[in-house]
C-alpha cells in the first residue's frame, strides 16, 4: 500500500476516486495495512479472511436492473401487469438510470430510488385509466425532463411509437394515442387531496 498516505482524508499518490484503481489497492491489502490504517490488532485478528469487492460500472448496473430473477425491471413489469398494462423502459432509459446511480455513487441500492422517483405519479394514475395499454419510459423521463408516456391507442405498438417519436423529434403532442402522465389531468382535485 501507499505508506505515505494512511488514515481518513489522506492524499493518495494514485487516483483512488477511480474504482478500478481503488479495487487494485483493496485486492492487495493485508492485515498489517488495516492496523496501519488505524484498526486495533485485536479486531483485525478476528477476520479469518480479508476480501475486497470491486466497484460497479454503468454496464454492471444495467445488468442488475435487467438480469436477476427478481430484477427491478421485472418487478415493475409485474406491478403494472396487475392493471393489464405493459411496462417498457427503453435502452437509453436503462442507461440513464445506471448513469444517474453511478454519478451519485449510490451503486445498485440507488437504482430503486431513481426509478421510483420517475414512476411515482405513473403508478398512482395508471389504475384509474382504463384504456392505457403501455407505460413507456425513456432517458428524458428518468432525467425528469418530462413524465413517462402512456400509450392509449390499441393500434400504437412500442415499435410504432418509437418510430413516430424519432420522426417527430421527441414531440409527444404530435403522436395520437400517446400522452405524458399528468396527475392533475387524470385525477380531479378532490381525489388528489384525499390521496395526500
Amino acid at each position: 500500500m501507499d505508506s505515505a498516505s494512511i488514515g481518513f482524508g489522506a492524499k493518495m499518490k494514485k487516483d483512488t476516486d477511480d474504482f478500478k484503481v481503488q479495487g487494485r489497492y483493496f485486492d492487495s491489502a493485508i492485515p498489517k495495512d488495516l492496523v496501519q490504517y488505524g484498526m486495533i490488532p485485536e479486531f483485525i485478528g478476528r477476520f479469518p479472511v480479508i476480501v475486497s469487492t470491486k466497484g460497479l460500472d454503468e454496464e454492471n448496473l444495467v445488468d442488475i436492473l435487467t438480469t436477476p430473477k427478481n430484477s427491478l425491471l421485472k418487478q415493475y413489469k409485474y406491478l403494472f401487469a396487475m392493471n393489464d398494462v405493459e411496462f417498457h423502459i427503453s435502452k437509453c432509459g436503462l442507461r440513464e438510470v445506471a448513469k444517474t446511480a453511478f454519478g451519485r455513487g449510490t451503486g445498485a441500492r440507488g437504482l430503486r430510488a431513481i426509478t421510483e422517483n420517475a414512476l411515482m405519479e405513473t403508478m398512482f394514475v395508471v389504475p384509474s385509466i382504463s384504456d392505457v395499454h403501455t407505460v413507456y419510459v425513456d432517458a428524458a423521463a428518468i432525467r425528469g425532463e418530462r413524465k413517462p408516456i402512456l400509450l392509449r391507442s390499441s393500434s400504437l405498438t412500442i415499435d410504432k411509437f418509437e418510430a413516430l417519436l424519432s420522426e417527430h423529434n421527441g414531440d409527444i403532442s404530435q403522436i395520437d394515442g400517446a400522452e405524458c402522465v399528468d396527475i392533475h389531468h387524470h385525477m380531479n382535485t378532490h381525489e388528489i387531496e384525499e390521496a395526500a
